[in-house]
């Protein structure tokens, strides 16, 4: 397993394979990936993913854009499927899966992560710009019936729209088996941050108090996990505090195909796909090992900024 140069093995790669969507979410941070031109074949998805097994990356999280909305999404998940892997994961908006969980599993999908901000209708379509709540609803069930688990539930907390509902959706969550995921608001330096933003500290508090254990899991950012009387729920801070960066263990792949060291930066992107395409898989595994000599903390980059302006 390779280390790079702050400590921090690689044991993850989430792969971006699509930029399509068919929600608008105001705060959606699209994985942190530019606009692009190429996208990467199921047979290149498995490729890389062949490689980068050979340096110890165990866990695949397959993310969009939305996922299911390739035609071919169920032929990426089997293609995923590699030795070495140990789990395959997706996190999807939901609308696909009625049509689409059973297949998924049987392709080797391992479980699901499912964004879900609200189960008010009004304000689903708020957040989302579609109606589409429903049909989620039917997504989470299908999920479920389809074995893949355990499901978590994405929940951002944004102030003065959903800050309310979070014994709601616990009490939902529990009731299904399911993982509740509570995600404080990612700063993109728009009005949109300022007006929703909502640090979770009273909710921790809160949740600290009620929990019959609380355990960290220190391979995913150091988040906290809250097991209560009737269900879990997991703290998700975003990358501005010095836990998450410090304890982040995965690299991203964007949908053209550049390893991507961190969500908040892109420009220190390696190319691998060309190589691939290529089929020089020994140039595929350098930039690989690129990749992870250019991780960086961005708190510490971010810091090292705010020190520069502010001379």
């Amino acid at each position: 397993m390779l280390i790079d140069r702050y400590g921090r093995s690689i044991n993850g790669l989430r792969i971006s394979v699509t930029e399509n969507c068919n929600f608008s979410c105001f705060y959606c941070h699209r994985e942190g990936c530019p606009d692009s031109s190429r996208e990467m074949t199921p047979d290149e998805i498995g490729n890389i993913i062949r490689i980068v097994s050979g340096f110890g990356v165990e866990k695949i999280k397959i993310t969009g854009g939305e996922p299911l909305l390739r035609d071919d999404i169920v032929d990426v998940v089997a293609a995923s499927v590699q030795p070495g892997i140990k789990e395959v994961s997706m996190t999807t908006n939901g609308v696909f899966l009625p049509d689409k969980a059973q297949e998924l599993s049987e392709a080797g999908l391992s479980r699901v992560n499912i964004s879900l901000d609200t189960l008010d209708a009004e304000k689903f379509s708020k957040i989302t710009g579609t109606d589409s709540l429903p049909r989620v609803l039917e997504g989470i069930e299908a999920a479920l019936e389809a074995r893949l688990v355990p499901v978590k539930l994405n929940m951002v907390v944004l102030r003065g729209i959903n800050e309310k509902e979070v014994d709601r959706m616990i009490d939902f969550a529990s009731e299904r088996g399911m993982i509740l995921q509570l995600i404080e608001l990612v700063d993109l330096n728009g009005e949109d941050f300022q007006a929703h933003h909502m640090a979770l500290d009273e909710i921790e508090r809160d949740l600290a108090a009620r929990a019959v254990a609380v355990r960290t899991r220190r391979l995913m950012q150091s988040r906290k996990r809250y097991l209560l009387p009737r269900g879990e729920v997991e703290v998700v801070r975003p990358m501005h505090n010095t836990k998450f960066c410090a304890h982040c263990h995965r690299l991203r792949l964007t949908p053209d195909g550049y390893l991507k060291p961190c969500l908040m930066r892109n420009d220190n992107l390696v190319d691998i796909l060309s190589h691939v395409r290529a089929g020089n898989l020994d140039g595929a595994r350098k930039a690989f090992v690129e990749a992870v000599e250019r991780r960086e903390p961005y708190f510490k980059r971010a810091a090292q900024e705010r020190c520069v302006h502010a001379v």
